[in-house]
């Protein structure tokens, strides 16, 4: 597998991210800490209470990847030049409960949650199928960055 370049490019990875908080309501800023207003935002737009939208994370999301291949590039990238025997990249995706965002293409935190959350995820295999096709069809719907022509394919493990 082809690691996500905003797996082991931090600037790239700071620049979908940012744009998922200003376009796609991306938060709460500190999933550990109670944000009313924020969740109150997410149930307007979801149109439910807020409780349910509560549960309506990216952790959950149809759309967050953490099979063992991309895990590995997400660990990879924050590990950088680091030896394995000074990392702790392991210890900083466990913590964050990292996975990659198949649709706004940068690593999201399975606490938060943004306006494109998909129910069905997270995938933790290949996708095949219904389920690849309807993540296909989600991404293709949101508009490219920086004058991108297409999002990138996802690619079909056998």
């Amino acid at each position: 597998m082809k690691c996500p370049k905003s797996t082991y490019d931090l600037k790239e990875n700071l620049e979908y991210r940012d744009r998922a908080f200003k376009d796609f309501g991306y938060g709460p800023a500190n999933p550990n800490e109670e944000d009313d207003y924020f969740w109150k935002l997410r149930a307007e737009e979801w149109n439910t209470t807020t409780d349910e939208a509560k549960t309506m994370r990216c952790g959950n999301c149809a759309a967050f990847i953490q099979t063992p291949e991309m895990m590995a590039c997400i660990v990879k990238g924050i590990q950088g030049e680091e030896s394995n025997d000074e990392t702790h990249a392991p210890e900083v995706s466990d913590a964050a409960n990292l996975g990659y965002c198949e649709l706004l293409e940068f690593k999201c935190a399975a606490g938060r949650t943004c306006s494109a959350w998909l129910v069905g995820g997270p995938i933790t295999k290949a996708l095949t199928g219904r389920k690849r096709d309807m993540v296909l069809v989600a991404k293709a719907m949101i508009p490219p960055m920086r004058g991108e022509d297409e999002p990138e394919d996802m690619e079909e493990e056998e």
